[in-house]
This record gives C-alpha cells, structure tokens and sequence, in this order.
C-alpha cells in the first residue's frame, strides 16, 4: 500500500502528522509513507487539517485514492487526536469506503476540476449585481438579478449554500441543489436530480464575472455562461463503523452556537464575517482586496470581531509581519 501524508503546517497539526509518521513506520514498515502524492497515484491520502485544507488536498489527487480525513472540521473522520487508531484500522481493514458527489464543471469547452462542495457565481469585485439565466436540462427555469447563484452537492449544503438561505441536504442524497444569492425576483432554492445539466447563460455585470470553486479557485468567467452536472468521479472517503449521516444537524448546531453574531452587528461586520465563513483564514491584505472596502473599514470590523471571541489572529507562517484572522468553531 501506498500512503501520502499531507498535514497544515501549524503546531498542533505538524506534532500529530509526526506522530502518525512514526505509528506507520513502527508498526506497518510495509506501507510506502510519502509527502507526494503522485505519480503513481497514492492508495490513501491522509489529510491532517481543517476542511479547507483538506479541499486543497482533494485537487492534487484522482478519484482512485480513499482519502482519511483527521481534524475537527465537518469533513473529517476522525479527530486528530485518533490518527493513530484511525489508521490501525484502516490497516487491519475494519473500514468502508463513501462515495461523495462532486461537480463537473464546463466553460469554454475546458473541464474545470471537480468541486466536492460548490460552484458559486458572483461579480468580481466584492458583492455586486449581476444578472444571468438558469437553465436546466436545456429548459429556461428563470432570469434573475441578484448577488449571484451558488450549485452545491450535498455536501456542500452545509456550507456557503446554507448561508446563503438553501436547505441542508443529507449527504448521502443523489442531488444537486441550486441556491439564488440575494435574488431579486424572490427565486428560491431548487433541489435537482443528480443526472440533472445545469447550466447559467446570459451572464452580465459591470464589476466583472467570477466562478468560485470550492473557495479555492477563483477564475474569471469571459463567456457567457457554463454548465455543471455529476462527475463521473466522485470522493472517496474511508469510514470507520456505520454510516452517520445525521451527525450533520449535531455539527450545525454546534457551529452555530460557536460563531453566532450580534444581532446588532454593523453590516461590514457580517460582510467580513461571511467571507471568513466562506473563504477560510485570511490575512487583512487579503480580507481588504477581497471585500473591497476600504482600509479602516476592515480594520474596525476585523477588530469587532476579534472581540466579540468569533475570530482568532495568529501570526502568519510564510510572514512573521503579517497576521491571519480565522473563525473559531
């Protein structure tokens, strides 16, 4: 069998992934333990980290590698802490393999990679109006105005969908759900077979187009449109005992109770606030390019939130001089 270990590289995580090192080369010496993964493509993946390093991860292999999640995010099998067991069993074969959906998506006849939560649409420059058509199967379902249009898979309804006003779908749901961001039409969300063709055309805005993958790729959309389906290649995820689907509503609820917002919270402290949730840790430089507001704006909102105990800032690991702001969950 062949390993790949890849692990965020702060303290806590480097310490487990060290430890996780050793647990395999003392007692599974025949397993192969690598930092890369690939050529050839690595039996398991071992990702230590939150669910968005974890995202990163995924794109750097196929659909042929299980992949062992350890860390405190939804996505994660197993808490860090259990690496060790999590992979005598797996070694000892008491495990099961998931299967998640993910999305293929089409622009400009080029096959974009496959996003395990969502395709998001949205102006370029911070929040702005655009317009654009939804159609599905080939059939016009409507012609809206709004902040944008998010396509998850199951999995990803949990995440910037559900913050967005859509339904949580349980993960193991053979679906594709659409949720219209700020619509001004009043279109609402729409749950679609899996073997559905979705497809967002006549896309216009003055402050430019871009689709979202996962929150990890940003790429500028210069056509008109593109579609999403199904990929033929989805997630695999190794399990340990009986399916848990329900756990999902165990982890929202903690989630919530975790970073919950004032109620009288200014709003570029919510705009902030869902970027974080959205894009994950981000250093002010970034939180300024990417909300576009200005300076001081980001500052005081930043600051709100650091005192309000929703987001923690820790010095950068690529630039003592830079700070990176994180929701706690």
């Amino acid at each position: 069998m062949r390993l790949v270990l890849l692990a965020s590289k702060d303290a806590v995580t480097k310490r487990y992934a060290a430890e996780a090192t050793r647990t395999l080369r003392e007692r599974f010496p025949e397993v192969s333990v690598s930092p890369d993964p690939g050529p050839p493509a690595p039996d398991v993946l071992l990702v230590l980290g939150d669910d968005r390093f974890l995202l990163h991860a995924l794109r750097r292999v196929g659909s042929q590698t299980a992949i062992l999640t350890a860390g405190h995010g939804f996505l994660a099998e197993v808490p860090p802490e259990q690496v060790g067991w999590a992979l005598e069993t797996l070694l000892d074969g008491q495990h099961w393999i998931e299967e998640r959906l993910r999305l293929d998506v089409r622009m400009e006849g080029r096959r974009l990679p496959p996003a395990l939560n969502e395709a998001a649409l949205s102006t370029s420059r911070g929040a702005g109006f655009l317009r654009y058509t939804l159609e599905v199967d080939g059939e016009q379902v409507w012609r809206d105005s709004g902040d944008g249009v998010i396509v998850c898979t199951p999995t990803g309804s949990t995440g910037y969908g559900l913050s967005a006003g859509g339904p949580v779908v349980m993960e193991n749901a053979e679906a594709i759900v659409v949720v219209p961001v700020c619509s001004s039409t009043g279109q609402r969300p729409l749950v679609l077979p899996a073997r559905s063709v979705v497809a967002i055309t006549e896309i216009e805005s003055r402050l430019g187009r871009d689709l979202v993958l996962d929150g990890q790729e940003r790429i500028r959309v210069r056509s008109k449109g593109f579609s999403i389906q199904a990929s033929a290649d989805p997630a695999r995820f190794v399990r340990f005992g009986k399916a848990r689907y329900l756990q999902v509503f165990g982890k929202l609820d903690a989630r919530h109770r975790a970073t919950e917002l004032p109620a009288r919270a200014p709003p570029s402290v919510r705009f902030l606030f869902r970027l974080l949730e959205d894009e994950g840790a981000m250093t002010e430089k970034r939180l300024i390019a990417e909300s576009r507001m200005p300076e001081r704006t980001v500052r005081n909102a930043v600051s709100y939130l650091v005192r309000a105990g929703l987001v923690r800032r820790d010095p950068s690991l690529r630039d003592a001089r830079e700070t990176v702001f994180t929701l706690r969950h």
